[in-house]
């Protein structure tokens, strides 16, 4: 709606075309019926112009609303599910080391002793789909509901080359540890770091491309400018082996589901901070153009914050996702790492398992 001001636009003005004529009584009175009709005139027709401006304006505002971004309507959503969920069980770093090892599905509770239980159907769809992918690769599955604590896991620590899985852990380095401390702004040209020829293109065009689009060059230049800005501090302070689990000079390191779940627990706190920065981010997450996760589990109520890895050739071969699942007010963590070569038998078989593994989250209540 206009302010009182922008409404002095429409105040009428009068010209001389009503000017009165006559004997100065009468032709004062009649001027004043003119005058008060024109008046009213002009105040209805103001009127009619606010109720106008007040109707447009709140259509276009509707208009707005309804056009705004999938991701703003999806950042809505996930800020009502964190209310739900108020991230109830806040598990520390170290917890993580508590998931069991092994390559046997195994249910695990990281907050007390009572381990949920599968049903035999439910083991049996896991074991199937895990049984046919290790048919072209090692794979590693950790998933558990971040509000009970309480997951489900197979070999959480096999080692795989994370391919491109790693880019959206890298960009939660550079917003939490960089940009919210004021060291980097998104809008800073990576031609001005160390003397690195980066195109001169911004801190938020390379993140937003390495996330959403999985663009290497611009994962290699974010890499090559903040790789010597505390990265590696930042990854040990997180309680992350990189001297065996994660590589942390490799641009597309080799690591393992249970670290992969250690980085996105930091990842679920840095996005409930709810920050102009870790809500661009949350934004990225849920628009990544490639998703086994959310082709998995294909729920309309789900919301899927990822970043997928894929690539086949030989010594890294991997089809990897991992990211935020966010239903009915309950966040979830889940990691899926395999070293199978990237194909579309590969991509099918790692959306298998994260419908059977998001199948048994009731169990995880």
């Amino acid at each position: 709606m206009r302010n009182n001001a922008s409404r002095d636009e429409y105040v009428p003005q009068h010209s001389s075309r009503y000017e009165t004529k006559g004997t100065p009584s009468r032709g004062l009175a009649d001027a004043r019926i003119r005058v008060t009709k024109i008046a009213a005139i002009g105040m209805l027709t103001l009127a009619i112009i606010i109720l106008g401006v007040t109707a447009k304006t709140y259509a276009s505002e509707r208009m707005a609303h309804s056009d705004a971004s999938t991701v703003q309507t999806q950042n809505e959503k996930v800020s009502k599910s964190k209310a739900s969920a108020d991230l109830k069980t806040r598990l520390s770093k170290a917890d993580f080391n508590d998931i069991p090892s092994g390559d046997t599905v195994q249910t695990f509770s990281l907050v007390d002793n009572k381990t949920p239980t599968l049903e035999d159907e439910s083991l049996a769809l896991l074991q199937d789909a895990l049984s046919r992918a290790q048919e072209l690769g090692d794979v590693g599955v950790v998933f558990y509901d971040l509000s009970s604590g309480k997951g489900v896991t197979y070999n959480p620590d096999v080692e795989v080359y994370g391919a491109s899985s790693y880019k959206a852990l890298y960009a939660l380095y550079i917003c939490e540890s960089l940009v919210e401390t004021g060291q980097v702004s998104l809008d800073d040209s990576l031609g001005t770091y160390g003397g690195y020829n980066m195109g001169w293109q911004t801190v938020r065009d390379l993140i937003d491309a390495a996330v959403v689009n999985s663009d290497n060059d611009s994962f290699i230049a974010l890499r090559a400018a903040f790789d010597r800005v505390g990265y590696e501090d930042w990854i040990a302070s997180l309680g992350i082996d990189y001297d065996t689990a994660l590589d942390p000079m490799s641009d597309f390191p080799t690591y393992c589901p249970r670290t992969s779940a250690k980085l996105w627990r930091e990842m679920s706190e840095y996005l409930s901070r709810d920050s102009e920065m870790s809500q661009w981010l949350s934004g990225l997450l849920a628009s990544t153009t490639r998703s086994f996760i959310r082709d998995g589990i294909a729920d309309d109520h789900a919301l899927v914050r990822n970043k997928a890895g894929w690539i086949s050739e030989a010594g890294c071969n991997a089809t990897c996702d991992a990211g935020l699942i966010y239903v009915d007010g309950d966040i979830y963590i889940m990691s899926i790492m395999t070293s199978m070569p990237w194909s579309d038998r590969s991509s099918e078989l790692v959306t298998v398992i994260a419908k059977t593994f998001f199948d048994t989250r009731a169990a995880l209540a």
